[in-house]
């Protein structure tokens, strides 16, 4: 069934999916993670992000995890298929990378042990399409050139997305980069089209007769033939010219469903051409053929691609995310590269515009998203409203826990993503570099009259058994951090009653913060229960996300 995935896509694949089950993989990445979250945090404020939240958004830090992943490449990429001199030469070229761009390694380290597992569930006949930005494609292309082979690179397609781009010294940055390999060299194509310029049709099919508008194109094809293509028809030698006869065998079959073409001479197909009325001789006595406008499919798909205009500030599928890509451009994608039916798959699906297309062209599809906002407010409410599909009947959501089991289960066996996702369910941000930050693991953001950049509740997560009340006491001296004005606990299992008390005790202590007319408790605690029946932090209102009108809508349809 179709299936949303929640958590990180290299475990998703790793533990449940499939080798070889995939027609059609389409990824957008993330890189520079930083400057997203401004573009969300500067719709909704005004403001850029604080300084600090480099700690929770900054994921390209080249940790001893990332060193680990660059040094065990070798291995990876032989495990994985890829022969052993482009493993050498892409765990060499990361290892020199380190000391030159530490940002751009532990990236790389990222995507390739990622694209590893990616073309471990792709089919012989799938293909790939990278999408990403000229700050990081060239590197990326190493990264495919070594996982997928040179031999089945098959495009760097350029898409033109915005009209224009102020820079003062230097050509305006205007595109994006698409590379696309196949998994193979016997790959899934579709011959596409796209829409002829305006104009194209009033200039190019200048004729009419009963059967329509039509223009001419030449019935004979560059260089001479000693077959029956270099042959004369109706006294007409096309050698005499350099050239050799070209019928147009597609259009005979359509014409002639009872002949068979295969086996009658060009000359006859010739005649059988100008028997259905398509050859105009024009008046020196050369022939040509008729191309009326219902034959017309349009441009073939170009490596450069200008009619797909950016996604406007009013559009109907306008979501809000900075990096949200047009609905018309993931279905020509997927058109030209699986059929209906196949699987496509994308393994960062943010805002679901893969899985819409998918959807709207009659495939099977697969999303992953390590953000459960992507999952249950955006992608959720755009299958709902824009595709009207049922969660359950229609697909599923997979990793993400509806009650208090499913989150205890997700603790235990991920304690990390248990930690991300209390955090996100509280529209908060969380500490990406998965060590000790003083008790913080992440932090909400907010807006407060008379200061000059956000403020923020610091959070502290726990899961385990061992909750007490020096955790309170610990987020107390939190609170003497810069820029934290609150900080709230979240836990998974509810304190005792008497152990309740002597939290709120050592709570109350730390006193409130007034904006206004208003108080908000400086430490609060939150169980998981109570967040999954939808209580929050009292606080003012968080400024970490983009509301789109799905969700809005959604949102105000659930009120009572």
């Amino acid at each position: 069934m179709n299936t949303l995935y929640y958590g990180d896509c290299l475990t998703i694949m790793r533990e449940k999916m499939h080798p070889e089950s995939v027609d059609l993989v389409y990824l957008d990445p993330p890189f520079n993670s930083k400057r997203d979250y401004n573009a969300i945090y500067k719709d909704r404020t005004g403001r850029p992000l604080p300084d600090q939240v480099d700690a929770f958004t900054d994921t390209w830090t080249l940790d001893a995890d990332r060193l680990r992943t660059i040094r065990d490449l070798p291995r990876l990429l032989r495990e994985h298929g890829v022969d052993g001199h482009s493993a050498d030469f892409l765990a060499g070229f990361l290892s020199g990378l380190v000391h030159v761009q530490t940002d751009m390694a532990a990236y790389l380290a990222y995507m390739a042990e990622r694209l590893l597992w990616i073309k471990r569930v792709m089919k012989p006949t799938a293909s790939i399409y990278l999408h990403c930005d000229p700050s990081a494609s060239h590197y990326l292309k190493i990264v495919m050139d070594a996982v997928f082979g040179v031999e089945n690179f098959r495009n760097h397609v350029t898409w033109k997305r915005t009209h224009s781009h102020n820079s003062a010294k230097r050509w305006g940055p205007i595109s994006d980069n698409l590379l696309f390999y196949s998994n193979t060299r016997k790959y899934k194509w579709n011959r596409t089209y796209q829409e002829y310029a305006e104009g194209y049709i009033s200039k190019n099919y200048r004729h009419k007769d009963e059967k329509g508008r039509y223009g001419l194109v030449d019935l004979t094809g560059s260089g001479t033939r000693r077959g029956e293509s270099g042959k004369p028809w109706r006294g007409i030698n096309p050698t005499d010219s350099g050239r050799h006869w070209a019928v147009p065998r597609d259009l005979l079959l359509m014409l002639y469903p009872d002949v068979n073409i295969e086996k009658t001479s060009v000359q006859d197909r010739l005649e059988l051409l100008e028997e259905a009325g398509y050859v105009y001789w024009s008046k020196n006595g050369k022939p040509q053929r008729k191309r009326y406008v219902s034959e017309a499919k349009g441009v073939p798909i170009q490596d450069i691609i200008t009619d797909i205009h950016p996604i406007g500030p009013v559009a109907n599928e306008r979501l809000g995310y900075p990096t949200q890509k047009p609905l018309d451009l993931l279905k020509r994608i997927i058109r030209a590269s699986s059929n209906p039916g196949d699987v496509v798959f994308d393994p960062f699906c943010g805002c679901a515009t893969t899985i819409e297309a998918a959807e709207a062209l009659g495939r099977k599809w697969i999303g992953i998203d390590i953000t459960i906002h992507a999952i249950r407010r955006v992608a959720r409410a755009r299958l709902q409203d824009r595709l009207h599909l049922a969660e359950g009947s229609d697909y599923i959501i997979d990793g993400v826990p509806q009650n208090w089991e499913g989150a205890h289960q997700l603790w235990k066996q991920d304690p990390y993503q248990f930690q991300k996702w209390c955090v996100e369910l509280v529209e908060g941000f969380v500490n990406v570099k998965q060590s000790a930050d003083d008790g913080i693991d992440g932090r909400v953001y907010f807006d407060m009259p008379g200061e000059k950049v956000l403020q923020s509740m610091a959070l502290e997560v726990k899961g385990g058994e061992n909750l007490s009340i020096n955790h309170v006491r610990a987020l107390n001296s939190v609170l003497q951090f810069e820029n934290i004005q609150m900080a709230g606990l979240i836990a998974l299992k509810a304190p005792g009653s008497q152990q309740a008390k002597n939290f709120q005790q050592t709570m109350a202590l730390a006193g409130h913060l007034r904006i206004g007319e208003r108080e908000y408790p400086k430490i609060q605690m939150l169980t998981v229960d109570e967040i999954l029946a939808g209580a929050n932090f009292d606080m003012p209102s968080p400024m970490g996300r983009t509301e789109t009108r799905y969700e809005s809508d959604l949102f105000s349809r659930a009120q009572p």
